[in-house]
């Protein structure tokens, strides 16, 4: 009896972590941003408010900033080869 409630014990707190974890989006969806963010689902939504309520702050052209829909380009040439090595 006592071993039996020993191992029911273990199980409950062993399952408790693992049960809390469960905050993925359903169904295989992608996960929708943060509210206010710029990326994922709701971003284009998000951005649209922003524009609308006037929360967007407009940057001059010529601010020197990277393009909203542009990455930064990292070299993409290989590193070269250390003197000594083949």
């Amino acid at each position: 009896m006592i071993r039996m409630l020993s191992l029911l014990s273990l199980s409950l707190g062993l399952a408790g972590p693992v049960l809390a974890q469960g905050a993925g989006a359903p169904a295989g969806m992608e996960a929708a941003t943060a509210p206010g963010g710029t990326e994922g689902r709701a971003g284009p939504r998000n951005e649209a408010e922003a524009i609308r309520s006037g929360d967007a702050i407009p940057v001059p052209p010529r601010a020197g900033g990277i393009p909203i829909e542009e990455r930064p380009v990292h070299g993409t040439e290989a590193p070269s080869t250390p003197p000594g090595r083949p």
